[in-house]
């Protein structure tokens, strides 16, 4: 009886080394349940990450997708559990001045579009949402509020209803920020027109950090450093202490003039 040989390898998704002077994200991104869309039976969600260029990307493909159709249950939810994986990086930058300190690590944003599919396969968007996708590691859960435009012309609703016509946006990221090429300010509104508030999408974010050799030592450097800098509050009491000293020189010095 011949001998069947199994070969098991480890699933390490750190197996590649990363670059000295790179930081790499593996984020598991989790769509979890969609709550309080009423009079909203099968539901599915077109998601999209907008990465800005200082990412760089391993699977570009994996930055916008969708999930399966759910049905709603009794409670007003509906469950997808559909999961995706990102894995970016970005080059390790430290600031011109005295002190190593990081430059702001540039923002991930994970934006939703949540459809309605009606009974006759018509479909169209109830909400729209975004979070920004956290960086630090650990696991996190996240319940996204969601809009939509509000619709107030009778003629409008009917179209809505019966046609699923609902009115919506062309470009998915202005949900998460909007510019319409005409606004010059540096503070943008978010909603330049009616909107009215929608359901609530629950994801939950699983990431994890591997850091380059070069990002390393200068953390450690940057950890030395902090360890032996004199703090905010022992600079105070030492310069209390140094006036003091000087106090009691002048009025000796003083004091020894009179007995002259």
């Amino acid at each position: 009886m011949g001998l069947t040989k199994v070969i098991t390898a480890t699933n390490n998704i750190f197996v590649e080394n990363v670059k000295p002077d790179c930081i790499r994200h593996v984020i598991n991104v989790t769509i979890d349940t969609a709550k309080e869309f009423h009079d909203c039976s099968h539901v599915y969600i077109r998601y999209l990450v907008d990465a800005t260029p200082d990412w760089v990307l391993a699977e570009p493909k994996s930055l916008h997708g969708v999930t399966h159709q759910s049905k709603a249950r009794n409670d007003s939810s509906n469950h997808f559990g559909h999961r995706f994986t990102l894995d970016v990086s970005k080059s390790w930058q430290h600031s011109s001045s005295e002190t190593a300190e990081l430059v702001p690590t540039p923002l991930l944003l994970l934006l939703l579009e949540v459809y309605d599919v009606n009974m006759w396969n018509r479909q169209k968007s109830v909400g729209y949402g975004f979070t920004h996708i956290p960086l630090t590691p650990g696991c996190c859960s996240v319940d996204v509020p969601t809009w939509r435009p509000h619709v107030t012309d009778t003629s409008l609703q009917l179209r809505e209803y019966f046609l699923g016509l609902a009115p919506q946006i062309e470009n998915i990221k202005y949900a998460g920020f909007p510019d319409d090429g005409n606004n010059d300010t540096t503070v943008l509104g978010r909603f330049p027109f009616s909107t009215e508030t929608s359901g609530s999408v629950r994801v939950r974010f699983d990431t994890m950090i591997q850091r380059g050799r070069n990002v390393l030592e200068q953390e450690q450097i940057q950890t030395s450093i902090n360890l032996h800098r004199p703090s905010a509050t022992s600079n105070a009491v030492e310069e209390v202490i140094q006036t003091y000293h000087r106090a009691k020189q002048r009025l000796k010095a003083a004091h020894d003039a009179l007995l002259r």
